[in-house]
Parts: C-alpha cells; structure tokens; sequence
C-alpha cells in the first residue's frame, strides 16, 4: 500500500472513531439528599429499589472560568426511574460534570460528579415531597383520633 493510501485509511478513521458517541444510564431512587454516585450494576439500589418516573435529567460540562455551563444532554426517566443519554465523542467532558434533576414530586437536585466508565451506572438519589392532600380530605380527617 503506497503511503497517500495508509494516510487517507488513518485519516479515515481517526473522523470515525471521533463521530462516535458514548452512552450513559443509571437510575434515580428516593433518598434523604439529593446526590449522584457512581455504582457498578450488580449495586442493590439499581437492581431492587424502586426508582421514580418521568423525572429530567439534564447534564452540564463544569463551567470554565466565568461562563455559564453548557449543556450535554437531556432525558426523562423511564416506568422504573431509569435514564439513558448518548453524548458525542467530540462533547465527552475530561472532568467534572454538573447533574441536574427536576420533577413535580421531588426537591430539585443539582451536584457535581464524574461520568460512569465502562459497566458503571449513574445513581441519583432524590428527597420526594410528601404527598399534597386535598382541602375535602383533609377536612374528613378528626385530628383527635
């Protein structure tokens, strides 16, 4: 093979291997504080806690020096509190990200944490608002019962 051949193949695909994206799941669970951390897949609260649905999950790269974090990507939790989102090679942040989780029945979350790697799951725990009652049934209810 002459050498402008080996060069176009490298060339090649390097602008593949960098097309490429890179996914990310876990799950978010109920908790005493809002906080991410990083577990394998055989962890328990993955595999038999219940998680929560239709919550958002959105990931920051960590802000440089006075700029405001941007956006990596965005998705819902699924029926079991389970969350999957691809973010481009090119996008994938060396360092710190921001995870940020909003949703009607919880506290929103927000903290610092590093990327899954290889089998590794994101684990969200989230503080859940206690349930509202309405007016007629909590009229119903004898406090000196």
């Amino acid at each position: 093979m002459n050498l402008a051949k080996t060069i176009l193949l490298l060339t090649t695909l390097l602008t593949l291997s960098a097309c490429g994206s890179t996914r990310y799941s876990g799950k978010i669970i109920p908790g005493t504080v809002g906080r991410p951390i990083i577990v394998e897949t055989t962890d328990d609260r993955i595999n038999n806690h219940p998680g929560i649905p239709g919550l958002e999950v959105t990931l920051y790269n960590e802000s440089n020096r006075g700029q405001a974090p941007a956006q990596l990507a965005k998705t819902i939790t699924d029926e079991e509190g389970q969350f999957a989102f691809s973010i481009p090679s090119s996008n994938t942040p060396r360092g710190a990200v921001i995870v940020r989780v909003t949703g009607d029945e919880i506290y929103s979350a927000r903290s610092k944490t590093f990327l899954p790697r290889g089998s590794q799951l994101m684990l969200f725990t989230v503080v859940t608002r206690e349930p509202m009652m309405d007016d007629d049934t909590s009229a119903s209810v004898d406090p000196t019962k």
